[in-house]
């Protein structure tokens, strides 16, 4: 198995490498491909594994590199920043005869590209999944991991809070114009009442998360994931993904800001360095760190209203990144979910499995279902 990590220099790339390398082996190559040389040999000497491990230095917009780079690949494991490159990197991937997964953001320009080519990824029996990771990745999953333990789902709203360092002054440019593009993107919509519709801001809850997040409003956040639970679950009748914000400032003076500059084409680089300075002044916070994602969801199970709950907190964003997307990468290389065609990682997981993987790969997970007296 020749697997082919695209942007392993990078902080996500870093964490997936070193959860994924110990599973492979001695028949397996990983080969870590990036732009820091310098950094790759770093994460290639930090690895425990049996597997062969290479370096590659390569630019992803560099289209012939790139093809040679991920020719004879079996996997393509991609967390470089370019959701613009989608188009051109899954086709080149697929035309290689090599499966994908990518951790970037659920913008739909990047779904777009993909599900263009869904026809021809069934055809060739290859296995697409993008929206790996945490969010998205890990919201539909919970809702999809209550639906198998209640008999009927009827509220399943899944809350996000952040209190993190950003690390902004290391943050790569492609990263913040992702950012910056799913800001532009950015709907407040929700299922509420058995419809989809737009969400006031006075309707916007707030959540008691553990400390040291503590106290947040929410808001909504459109994920892909998202979208057919209505449909899997018929007797739904709430159910959204909701996050918590950067902090007032950026997210009332800031952001509107970043919006607007972010569609004006001579602005990019202003932007982006507005963004940059932003991020590490206005939204990063002093230690301690932590993310949390859980539900709380409502039904009937043996004819009786009960809960059924799940939360997945952790202090360092990387791995909450890294760990579900492992945990989906290691169930498809050992074949128990690979399925030719499209998916998005909430969609394919078994949730109850997947919860389990991501205990073992040293995530906190909780869950327990209750009636509701």
């Amino acid at each position: 198995m020749r697997i082919v990590a695209v942007g392993a220099s990078g902080h996500a790339g870093t964490a997936i490498a070193q959860l994924l390398a110990p599973s492979l082996g001695a028949d397996d190559q990983l080969v870590l491909a990036g732009r820091n040389a310098a950094r790759l040999d770093q994460v290639r000497l930090q690895l425990s594994t049996s597997a062969e491990v290479t370096t590659s230095i390569v630019d992803v917009a560099d289209t012939s590199a790139f093809a040679e780079l991920v020719a004879g690949a079996d996997l393509v494991v991609t967390t470089a920043s370019r959701p613009d490159l989608v188009p051109t990197l899954a086709r080149i991937v697929l035309d290689a005869g090599a499966d994908w997964f990518d951790t970037m953001l659920s913008v739909p320009a990047k779904l777009s590209a993909l599900r263009s080519l869904e026809p021809d990824i069934a055809a060739a029996g290859r296995c697409f999944i993008t929206d790996g990771g945490f969010h998205p990745g890990l919201p539909a999953a919970l809702v999809r991991w209550a639906g198998d333990q209640l008999d009927e789902l009827v509220e399943a709203d899944v809350m996000a809070g952040l209190k993190v360092d950003w690390m902004a002054e290391t943050v790569a440019d492609s990263t913040i114009e992702e950012m910056l593009t799913e800001f532009t993107d950015f709907h407040m919509v929700s299922y509420i009442d058995g419809e989809r519709r737009t969400v006031r801001w006075t309707e916007c809850p707030t959540v008691d998360f553990d400390q040291p997040i503590g106290r947040q409003l929410v808001v909504p956040m459109s994920l892909a994931e998202m979208d057919d639970l209505p449909a899997r679950y018929p007797s739904l009748r709430r159910c959204g993904f909701y996050i918590s914000g950067f902090g007032p400032a950026m997210d009332y003076l800031v952001l509107p800001l970043l919006m607007v500059m972010a569609r004006i084409r001579p602005l990019h680089r202003a932007t982006v360095k507005l963004t940059r300075w932003a991020m590490a002044r206005l939204a990063s916070t002093p230690p301690p760190h932590r993310l949390e994602i859980r539900t709380t969801a409502r039904g009937t199970r043996a004819g009786r209203p009960a809960l059924a709950s799940a939360k997945i907190s952790g202090e360092d964003g990387y791995l909450l990144t890294a760990a579900p997307a492992v945990a989906c990468l290691r169930r498809v290389l050992d074949g128990s979910i690979r399925t030719p065609g499209l998916h998005l990682q909430a969609d394919l997981v078994e949730p109850g499995p997947f919860l389990h993987d991501l205990v073992g790969l040293g995530v906190n997970v909780e869950t327990s279902v209750s009636p509701v007296h």
